[in-house]
């Protein structure tokens, strides 16, 4: 923690919609290496596919071309689908028919073809997808590992089934942890202020407006401290940041600027996670939930993230769902690590122990109830290896800290 801002990297007119990660994720699994133009093309073009619909239309679609199709280059297909003549059919992107779902809890974020440069950084900003050749890494395919293969197929073939923007519990936790993973710095203080503040609601203005003292705040908690030099360099990415988003405090909404830019993007995905709800879901409006409440009274403070992460995620993420949950047995753990372990192993046989951890205990959650904290998962592991060291081995980074485990038997058992 001390080496390491949990900053989102850029947050700068991305995606608000979650569930599109799902796609990027899918895409980068598909090659070894990419690079920004490819990935983004690629994804933009996956996204606004079009697709055929007849009348006649559904009332949560014509309500959605109401209501979000204003721009004068929908005019002729917001009017044919408004007048839904039996006779009529119409040629739409497939993510308006999925953001038009009456179940999302928001209808905002329809990506545009002319920015498919700026998608793909919320997947690098939050760990899922390597800056630079733009690969997958091992945290995209923990999301891919609980999203059901219909849900991926629906971005290439129509499926309002199974629409890819909702979000699943597992995914939710999935996603959860890589938002306070990277981001923890800003999300803290931004919710408990809110909480604090702003009890039942506010609007997106109001929590923009919080954002420079938070950024000035780190940048002076890091300021004196022994840092590497490209965390360094990203103090002074964040003070710039500070400044641009200043401008437009207690300014009137406009639908952009630096503050929506940078506010928008850590507002929209608790959404979709079900921590925020949206009395208008066309309006960048917010009422707080006891989940949200449960959530950052638990994790009192932004430097305790790690320990948070490692030892109180799962039983809070429960807490907030107001799940009944009992503790994973040594077994039922072990046979969860194993499974994960196998779904995420490299060429070679190793997976990053968090990520192992992460699949795991989203797995036990939702489907068994039961709760497998991370810091849980490195002692067990560590047990296993020195009971039997047939069937777990482990590498350590510099620092001499475990970081990757290969599992060398399909299960305990089978080395006795």
């Amino acid at each position: 923690m001390a080496n390491r801002i949990r900053v989102l990297d850029s947050a700068n007119r991305t995606m608000q919609r979650l569930g599109y990660l799902k796609a990027l994720c899918a895409l980068v699994g598909d090659t070894d290496t990419s690079s920004l133009t490819t990935l983004g093309k690629r994804f933009i073009e996956r996204v606004t596919k079009r697709v055929r619909l007849s009348a006649p239309f559904d009332a949560e679609l014509k309500d959605y071309a109401r209501n979000r199709l204003t721009d004068g280059r929908y005019r002729d297909l917001r009017k044919a689908i408004l007048k839904g003549d039996e006779a009529v059919a119409v040629s739409l992107e497939i993510q308006d028919v999925y953001l038009a779902d009456s179940t999302l809890p928001s209808r905002t974020g329809k990506l545009v073809e002319a920015n498919w440069q700026r998608y793909p950084y919320l997947g690098t900003s939050l760990d899922l997808i390597k800056k630079g050749t733009y690969s997958a890494l091992t945290r995209s395919l923990v999301l891919l590992a609980v999203t059901p293969p219909e849900e991926l197929s629906a971005f290439t073939e129509l499926d309002r089934k199974h629409n890819p923007l909702r979000i699943s519990d597992a995914q939710s936790i999935v996603l959860l942890y890589c938002l306070l993973d990277n981001d923890a710095e800003v999300l803290v203080p931004l919710f408990q202020n809110l909480l604090a503040s702003h009890p039942g609601s506010f609007d997106e203005k109001t929590a923009g407006d919080t954002l420079p003292d938070i950024f000035r705040q780190i940048v002076k908690q890091y300021q004196d401290r022994t840092i590497r030099v490209e965390e360094r360099e990203r103090l002074t990415v964040i003070n710039k940041v500070a400044a641009s988003i200043e401008k437009w405090r207690n300014k009137p909404y406009t639908g952009g600027g630096a503050r929506q830019e940078a506010i928008t993007v850590r507002l929209e995905p608790f959404c979709d996670l079900g921590f925020l709800k949206k009395p208008n879901r066309d309006r960048y409006e917010y009422n707080t939930t006891n989940a949200l409440q449960v959530l950052f009274d638990r994790f009192k403070s932004q430097e305790n993230t790690e320990e948070f992460l490692q030892q109180h995620f799962f039983e809070t993420f429960a807490a907030s769902h107001a799940l009944r949950v009992n503790s994973a047995s040594d077994s039922e753990a072990t046979e969860a690590l194993v499974n994960a372990g196998k779904d995420l192993k490299s060429s070679l046989g190793y997976s990053p122990i968090t990520d192992v951890g992460l699949l795991a205990g989203s797995r036990l959650l939702t489907e068994k109830g039961l709760v497998l904290e991370l810091a849980r998962t490195t002692e067990l592991l560590k047990a296993l290896q020195k009971s039997d060291p047939e069937f777990v081995r482990f590498t350590v980074d510099r620092m001499g800290v475990m970081a990757h485990v290969k599992f060398l038997k399909p299960s305990l058992q089978a080395t006795q």
